[in-house]
């Protein structure tokens, strides 16, 4: 059952005299005593009154867990006894306490702990959880440690090289971020705003987003999972930053020759590269054998430029960058997708591209186009790896081409991820070419998003299939239409030119029958009927278009 315990504060005052009023702990005995006997002292006649200002309820019963509640007042107190007496009766068990005893910084820790290594994107997700630790001076997390003692980690993270903490602060630290050392129960939306409203004035809005959705997803499965219940979800209400980072970069007038051409001088120097190393490779061993690391740097330094020359004589050219760019730009595919790739999922034969992962957890598999497959089979196969390059290695690649082709501006420079952009809309716009055009669910096969919303983007491009579309599956139908007044039949009306004569010449003598017993009716004519047509003659219907004068 529950009991209520009273813990307000102890009040003394004297008659008439508010300046001496003074309140103390309840537990404070020794200095309650010492106050009243100082005022008596003084003459004056101390009372003692328990204020009405804080109780503890308290739950305790078989087969359920113990509870502790605050209370404000006694009124207040006693609802809430009152409540969980009710509940039990009924077997209806909330651990209401729970909220109340963690704070937000533990579920946080909680959340990086046990659900985060489940996921593709631990390593970031931890990065941004150990930045608000630190910032609420909390202790930062081992990443390592927590991937080790994780009993069912995602592959990817399981086979992942955690890097060491450098110690060196990149972001700017944030004050509001010590919100998180609260209660979860005591977590209002107004907390999140002042956070989002001090991030978004040193990053971008997008990023604060991103730090919000780990707030978001932490209060959701606090609730959902852990059963740790409040009275709202603290986020509902937050209302998150507002931007558009949607790129529309696309390649215009020669800009993709001369990337392509940048892409092939850089496999040239990749090439020539690769064939030094392999003439080097004796010096090498002799380097490892020097006694000095002087030694060592001198004796590669002297083979490179014994070597240099005959390596750019005799060096073979694997378009590696080059096939990559065309890759992405036929296929759509997404960077971390195209450097995963494997031979092993690779069937030239059926032209497909297998991918077991991506970046939405689904499998698919990427069509792959008669001259992108005679590309992949001119690559050499050293390894497991279609593309072995590495992102750091790709980056730097890929910055230094941008640069040559002149793609490298702060605002309109040419991105890796364009190329999927790029890709995406020639399939829109080739569609408007194609017999019955291609739909949103056609480029969603094509680009592999879990949402055909996101691909809204590109609806525009699809609008002149659309048309052609429409036009396909009315065209069949023999209606006719007007056009200033003049019927026309459509195409498949099932209707002759004969027919047409013949209904036009059948009008036409119905009409001069109707005329010629108007004019016999007339008192004095003053002029004689016209002569009645003859008829038509093969296709020409002979006419009397004489002015006739009443």
């Amino acid at each position: 059952m529950a009991s209520i315990e009273n813990r307000s504060r102890i009040q003394v005052t004297v008659q008439n005299v508010s300046d001496l009023t003074k309140s103390f702990a309840r537990t404070a005995d020794k200095a309650i005593q010492a106050y009243v006997q100082a005022l008596r002292a003084r003459g004056y006649k101390p009372k003692l009154a328990s204020l009405d200002d804080y109780y503890v309820v308290r739950s305790r019963s078989v087969g359920h867990k113990n509870q502790t509640f605050p209370a404000r007042s006694e009124a207040e107190a006693i609802r809430i006894k009152n409540r969980l007496e009710s509940e039990q009766a009924y077997d209806l068990f909330t651990d209401y306490a729970s909220a109340k005893q963690h704070t937000l910084a533990d579920l946080l820790i909680r959340y990086l702990q046990k659900e985060a290594p489940r996921h593709k994107s631990f390593e970031v997700q931890g990065y941004k959880i150990n930045m608000l630790l630190e910032d609420a001076g909390l202790p930062r997390q081992d990443l390592a440690a927590i991937v080790a003692a994780h009993p069912n980690p995602h592959s990817t993270v399981r086979k992942m090289k955690i890097r060491k903490a450098t110690g060196i602060r990149v972001s700017v630290p944030s004050e509001t971020s010590k919100f998180i050392r609260k209660s979860f129960a005591a977590i209002v939306p107004d907390d999140f705003t002042d956070y989002i409203d001090e991030r978004c004035q040193e990053v971008s809005p997008a990023t604060v987003d991103r730090e919000i959705d780990i707030f978001s997803a932490v209060c959701n499965i606090a609730i959902d999972t852990w059963r740790i219940p409040v009275a709202k979800n603290p986020m509902d209400g937050v209302r998150r930053p507002r931007y558009y980072n949607e790129r529309d970069r696309r390649l215009k007038g020669d800009e993709e020759a001369r990337l392509l051409a940048a892409a092939r001088e850089e496999d040239r120097r990749w090439s020539i590269e690769a064939r030094l190393q392999e003439l080097m490779s004796g010096a090498r061993l002799e380097a490892e054998r020097a006694n000095t690391t002087y030694r060592r740097k001198l004796t590669i330094k002297e083979a490179r430029k014994l070597y240099a020359s005959e390596a750019e004589q005799s060096f073979r050219h694997v378009p590696q960058l080059e096939t990559f760019i065309h890759f992405q730009l036929m296929t759509g595919a997404r960077r971390s997708e195209t450097l995963t790739l494997t031979w092993a999922n690779v069937d030239l034969d059926a032209q497909t591209a297998f991918l077991p992962e991506t970046k939405n957890g689904r499998p698919r598999k990427l069509p792959l186009r008669s001259h992108l497959v005679e590309m992949l089979r001119n690559l050499p196969r050293n390894g497991k790896l279609v593309f072995p390059i590495g992102i750091d290695g790709l980056r730097k690649a890929w910055s230094r081409i941008c640069k040559k082709a002149g793609l490298d501006g702060k605002e309109d420079g040419l991105r890796i991820h364009d190329l999927r952009h790029e890709a995406i809309s020639r399939v829109a716009e080739a569609g408007s070419n194609t017999p019955g055009g291609f739909s949103l669910v056609d480029l969603q096969a094509f680009s592999g998003h879990r949402d055909t919303r996101m691909l809204l983007r590109y609806a525009h491009l699809c609008t002149r299939s659309l048309a052609k579309r429409l036009d396909a599956a009315f065209s069949d139908k023999p209606e006719d239409v007007a056009h200033r007044g003049i019927r026309r039949l459509k195409k498949g009306a099932g209707v002759t030119l004969q027919e047409v004569i013949a209904e036009g010449a059948a009008a036409l003598s119905a009409q001069f029958d109707a005329d010629h017993a108007s004019n016999t009716r007339m008192e004095q004519p003053l002029r004689p009927a016209p002569a009645r047509p003859t008829g038509a003659t093969g296709n020409v219907v002979h006419i009397d278009f004489a002015r006739r004068v009443a």
